[in-house]
């Protein structure tokens, strides 16, 4: 991924189509249908304003993506209580304001220091679309685009991010709706995100991450592994087991502690028995 890859940059009747959920919100599945540009905040309470919290190089994410150049944006749909971001991740006041001379800057910087890629992280970039698709298109020296997301998003969200992506990194946090619900405030989580994993399988390059979260072996990530048997086999799979409380978790029984070290091998163990593309 050192040089651009498939994707193009964006254009400007795709972005103009995408400004428009700034004053009728689709983009992520609670569908609140807010005026951000007219100043009502809906569920991720972001108006249309992007705000980057932070931007470095990174070595911890799958191999074939580092160096990795991630820009972390303050903002999220989702309101996971074991968040490694914290309050930078759920309140879309956080950090500077992100403008073309600040993304170009960054971006240049990022080059200077071996970056393969830019990698969209959060809170969720998703809600910020419209703005970022027209950053990227300004750019003039785009690297190639991962775009790592939490999967709540709309169908009309991946629509217009086709043709501007070359890797989407997916958390697949919960593998049923009960967990996600109690865990992160959401409703009909798991097909949503099941819809969404096939769009972005069929758009570009995709790795299916999980976090293994203590005490949700059996209710998340055996559905998570049978589903991408049945469905998404080859799709690449990555299980991170490097979970530790953060945010919140730590009030919460059986999040308050880290993962057992037995976790990590047994899902990797299912993983490879299942059949499945087993990248990390």
């Amino acid at each position: 991924m050192s040089q651009r890859a498939t994707a193009s940059q964006p254009s400007s009747d795709l972005i103009a189509r995408a400004r428009a959920h700034y004053s009728k919100c689709l983009l992520c599945e609670h569908r609140c249908g807010t005026d951000r540009a007219g100043g009502d905040r809906g569920k991720c309470k972001a108006s249309d304003q992007v705000r980057l919290f932070r931007h470095r190089i990174e070595y911890g994410e799958e191999p074939e993506l580092v160096p990795s150049h991630l820009f972390y944006l303050s903002g999220c749909d989702l309101r996971c209580v074991f968040c490694i971001a914290g309050a930078n991740a759920f309140d879309p006041q956080r950090g500077r304001p992100l403008d073309q001379a600040l993304f170009d800057d960054a971006v240049a910087w990022g080059r200077t220091r071996g970056a393969k890629n830019l990698q969209w992280v959060g809170g969720e970039p998703t809600i910020h679309l419209p703005t970022l698709l027209e950053l990227m298109s300004r750019c003039p020296d785009l690297p190639p685009i991962v775009w790592k997301s939490d999967f709540y998003g709309t169908p009309e969200a991946f629509e217009l991010l086709l043709g501007s992506v070359d890797v989407f990194v997916a958390d697949f946090k919960f593998g049923n709706d009960v967990c996600a619900k109690r865990l992160a405030g959401v409703e009909n989580y798991t097909s949503i995100v099941q819809r969404n994993l096939q769009i972005a399988a069929a758009q570009a390059d995709l790795i299916v991450r999980h976090l293994l979260l203590p005490g949700h072996f059996d209710c998340c990530f055996r559905p998570i592994a049978a589903w991408m048997k049945q469905h998404l086999p080859r799709a690449k799979f990555s299980v991170r087991d490097g979970y530790l409380p953060a945010w919140q978790a730590t009030r919460q029984e059986g999040l308050n502690r880290p993962l057992a070290p037995n976790v990590g091998p047994a899902a990797r163990g299912l993983a490879v028995e299942s059949g499945l593309n087993l990248i990390y």
